[in-house]
């Protein structure tokens, strides 16, 4: 074996990862290891803004449960940041690479310097400056493990120019990579923990599953719906989870989030919960009452369970992925005899009642109710369409509608609640299935945040349908603001028209201001093969999470 460079290095390293995509910016700090990318066939996407790439790495990574790789020079890292943050509370495995200058000027004054592994401290799994060439394959090694194992979440590694350019011995890549098995990041359950869960289950009255964004980084949905049928136990899914097990199920009784569905306000009647995965974070009144009811037994299946056990004293807690252990709980829960039929045939009468009570907001009126957007758009989508959802106010009506019948093809922002994401979301998720229907759903305030990127989509030939709902509020806030306060501030805008805006950059895109044209409109954008954007104009009307917040009396719809 000759001397290799660093950046050679680097690319050997993530090949044998298995990274074929990479987003990003281009920046002068790494345009040594961009150039030699060039080589070695990367699908390379290049974006308008750091955190967008960072959350186009986001999507990716989830929807096909492997890493996402982004790259940022210096100041783009600052910008990378916010998308860091929003990766970690996704449990996003996001590797971001970032370049820097000159290690022996690092601390000097270096041109764009400043703490970059610092920063990226709080917001990530890990972070790592690579110091010498020959630790290359270690750190990278070190950052796939750590992103992929346990709770997923994003780590960062700083990489100076001069690690790039140099020359090392191409002997070092074996040392780390000769015979490893990199995918190996699954960590097992105790099987007398699985007996006793199981035991828990068996005697309750009235069990439910929540499953949460572990279960959707490892589980096989045909052993969670194997598992869901035998047991009979009713099953919420959360965020990445969405579709794990159809909505369209006997036993699933559709999204985890309260405020917009009313059979999971029926919670606070179980005796047992089943969280997969799942965080009890403010979301979930941190396990309390409510919605809990104070008996309730809580058994926790994580593969980092002291994220739960720091709320209140749980029944049982399992430390594993949550893929291994439905496969244990499956196999033997065929021991047991289940009776949780009516239970579940209840909640799913609740959860119908609730779905036919939104359908009469779907009324022919100017402006539209988001609702009538939401139903339109349902009966033109089929199970195999990538939806994404983002926003304050407008994307609930969606959420709450919107049926998810199939794994990977649902995704809201995370719960830190960081808006303006959908876009990239959606750039990522065109570009993990470049075959699919990819649906962004989005609020006008939210789009504003990264508009730009209907650029990057054009240019990559990305056929995503934008569909905003165009009400020129901050939607949420302003509603609040209207309930407890009375009055409002900095939560009005303009009405932009985004169609003009996207037309600029080469979608095809129409302003939709008549209920009558809804449903064409919403047609032609979906059939047409590239770009497209629908600007439709919505009433300001709340939605059920905005009511939620006003009701509690406290200025936040946590």
């Amino acid at each position: 074996m000759g001397k290799i460079s660093g950046s050679n290095l680097i690319i050997k390293c993530l090949k044998a990862e298995g990274v074929e995509t990479i987003f990003g910016i281009a920046g002068d700090h790494f345009l040594h290891l961009l150039d030699e990318m060039i080589d070695h066939e990367f699908n390379l996407i290049d974006g308008r803004h750091e955190a967008a790439s960072v959350h186009m790495a986001n999507a990716y990574s989830r929807l096909l449960r492997r890493p996402g790789v982004v790259m940022s020079t210096t100041p783009g890292h600052a910008n990378a940041i916010a998308g860091l943050a929003n990766a970690l509370h996704s449990e996003a495995p996001v590797i971001n690479i970032a370049g820097s200058a000159v290690s022996t000027n690092l601390g000097r004054g270096a041109m764009q310097e400043f703490d970059q592994v610092g920063t990226a401290k709080p917001v990530t799994k890990g972070s790592w400056e690579i110091q010498s060439i020959e630790r290359i394959p270690e750190i990278i090694s070190l950052a796939f493990r750590t992103a992929m194992s346990g709770r997923r979440g994003p780590v960062h590694i700083t990489i100076p120019e001069d690690i790039q350019t140099g020359m090392v011995d191409e002997k070092e890549f074996d040392r780390y990579y000769g015979n490893l098995d990199s995918q190996n990041y699954s960590i097992n359950c105790d099987q007398k923990l699985i007996n006793r869960a199981l035991d828990i289950l068996n005697r309750a009255k009235k069990p439910v599953i929540i499953a949460g964004a572990g279960a959707g980084a490892t589980v096989n949905p045909k052993i969670l719906e194997d598992f869901v049928n035998i047991s009979q136990i009713p099953i919420f899914t959360v965020d990445h989870a969405r579709g794990l097990i159809p909505d369209n199920h006997e036993f699933s009784c559709g999204l985890g989030y309260i405020p917009l569905n009313k059979a999971l306000q029926r919670i606070k009647e179980s005796d047992v919960v089943l969280l997969l995965g799942e965080r009890l974070d403010y979301r979930w009144g941190y396990g309390g009452n409510p919605p809990f009811n104070d008996s309730v037994k809580q058994i926790i299946i994580d593969p980092d369970p002291s994220l739960n056990n720091r709320s209140r004293k749980f029944e049982l807690i399992i430390w594993s992925d949550v893929g291994p252990a439905i496969n244990d709980l499956c196999e033997k829960s065929k021991k047991y005899k289940w009776n949780n039929f009516d239970w579940a045939k209840s909640l799913k009468l609740s959860l119908n009642k609730h779905k036919e009570e939104m359908k009469k907001l779907a009324i022919g009126n100017n402006p539209m109710h988001p609702m009538l957007v939401s139903k339109t758009l349902s009966e033109l989508i089929d199970d195999e369409t990538i939806v994404i959802m983002d926003g304050g106010d407008y994307c609930h009506y969606f959420r709450a509608y919107l049926e998810a019948n199939n794994p990977n093809l649902w995704l809201y922002v995370s719960s830190f609640g960081m808006i303006g994401a959908a876009l990239p979301y959606s750039i990522g998720a065109q570009v993990a299935f470049p075959d699919k229907k990819v649906i962004c759903v989005v609020g006008d305030g939210s789009l504003g945040f990264h508009a730009m990127d209907i650029d990057t989509a054009v240019r990559h030939q990305l056929p995503i349908t934008i569909v905003v709902g165009n009400n020129s509020l901050w939607g949420i806030d302003y509603q609040i603001q209207k309930g407890i306060y009375g009055r409002t501030v900095w939560t009005e805008l303009e009405p932009t028209r985004y169609d003009l805006v996207a037309s600029g950059m080469g979608a095809k895109s129409k302003n939709v201001s008549n209920f009558s044209e809804l449903k064409s409109s919403l047609s032609e954008a979906l059939n047409f093969n590239g770009v497209s954007l629908l600007n439709i104009e919505v009433d300001k009307v709340g939605s059920p999470v905005a009511e939620a917040a006003i009701s509690r009396k406290f200025g936040s719809h946590s």
